[in-house]
């Protein structure tokens, strides 16, 4: 009886260590009235749609979210509509412009890497990122701005054929990462 009992309790445990990976995800974060963003500041509210006027621009700080261990690189495939949206700036927290725990060298922006409405983002740091208390990680922010209704959401997910979220014991997390979506509207 105990036996089955210790292994229903390693079960359990293993089952519970396996979910905890599996929650790993993308979250973006929309820069409302009151939420100034950033590494400690931000609200994290994670919205996945909201409404602006045409013509006025969104700020979105995108995150790692439940991350169960350091990381080493982090990044995103950022798409888009783009005769919908047009991103304005995209700026990595790795203390070239804002402050954050990528290292600038390490870091990596690219514009329409597979053309309009695609943009690719890498950041790493060698001496590994710590999740924030809430297990979370900060990437960078976007600003984009909407020039009609989006019916096509903004997606944030790792970087096909690349190794983008990898942990500091080499565990790469991409298949497992959900995607983060965001609708204008």
């Amino acid at each position: 009886m105990k036996r089955m009992v210790r292994i229903c309790l390693i079960g359990l445990f293993l089952a519970t260590m396996a979910t905890t990976v599996d929650a790993i995800e993308y979250g973006m974060d929309i820069l409302e009235k009151g939420n100034s963003g950033g590494w400690s500041a931000s609200l994290k509210t994670f919205d996945q749609k909201g409404g602006k006027s045409l013509d006025k621009e969104v700020v979105i700080v995108v995150w790692v979210r439940n991350v169960p261990e350091e990381l080493i690189t982090a990044g995103f495939w950022l798409s888009f509509d783009a005769s919908k949206v047009n991103i304005t700036t995209v700026e990595i927290f790795d203390g070239s412009v804002l402050p954050g725990p990528w290292d600038k060298e390490m870091s990596k922006k690219v514009p329409n890497p597979s053309g309009p409405g695609t943009y690719l983002i890498i950041t790493g740091n060698l001496g590994n990122v710590k999740p924030d208390k809430n297990s979370d990680i900060i990437l960078a922010r976007v600003k984009c701005l909407c020039q009609d209704k989006a019916t096509k959401p903004i997606e944030v997910s790792p970087i096909k054929g690349f190794d983008t979220v990898v942990g500091s014991n080499g565990k790469v997390f991409d298949p497992t990462i959900k995607a983060a979506t965001f609708a204008i509207h």
